[in-house]
């Protein structure tokens, strides 16, 4: 167990460095599995107002009397453009990833309690009592 536990905290660590370097890919496969369309500039004058959008940030935009949601990404050249359902659908898969990466670090925080008492040894025998050392 004393080897286990640096390792799974280094394996934690290392995913959530790895996840902090990529959100914005991570961003980007959530809208495409949510189903926004990825949308690239055609000409110089889409290029230059995809680079004067607010980048990876998702934002709201009304165009003949609906809303859309984008989110430009100038480095890759793209833009992720998807309507209020498409919308809603991202939310609830962000939400499921969230909730995944919690249940991972309450895992973690779990082993680590564990492996704290270790410690005091053998707590299997009685802890009160008579038979109390």
């Amino acid at each position: 167990m004393k080897k286990f536990l640096p390792n799974l905290l280094l394996s934690l660590f290392l995913a959530l460095l790895i996840t902090g370097c990529h959100s914005l890919n991570q961003k980007e496969q959530l809208l495409t599995a949510a189903g926004f369309r990825t949308v690239v500039p055609t000409t110089p004058a889409q290029s230059a107002h995809l680079a004067a959008l607010p980048q990876g940030h998702l934002t709201p935009v009304t165009k003949n009397g609906q809303t859309l949601f984008i989110l430009a990404d100038a480095k890759h050249n793209s833009l992720f453009v998807g309507n209020q359902s498409e919308y809603q659908a991202y939310q609830q898969l962000r939400l499921k990833q969230q909730l995944s990466q919690d249940k991972l670090a309450t895992a973690a925080m779990n082993a680590d309690a564990t492996a704290e008492w270790n410690a005091w040894g053998g707590l299997e025998g009685t802890l009160w009592g008579p038979g109390f050392n």
